[in-house]
């Protein structure tokens, strides 16, 4: 797993000890979920260049003129 208080403040982000905890935890837990799934992704899929939400709001024409 990477080093996220290294690489803050290696970009040169002055933030506290509780600051830098604050943020590092999610991020450790992201990649904890996120890397395996990675592992799955082949070559040919592509990205889904459109955000597509279903629910209240999200039906045709939403956001549309935004």
């Amino acid at each position: 797993m990477k080093n996220w208080t290294s690489i803050a403040q290696a970009h040169g982000l002055t933030l506290s000890a509780r600051e830098l905890d604050r943020i590092v935890q999610p991020l450790a837990a992201l990649e904890e979920t996120f890397r395996p799934l990675v592992k799955q992704l082949t070559p040919d899929l592509e990205p889904d260049l459109e955000l597509h939400l279903a629910g209240e709001g999200a039906g045709e024409g939403a956001g549309e003129g935004e």
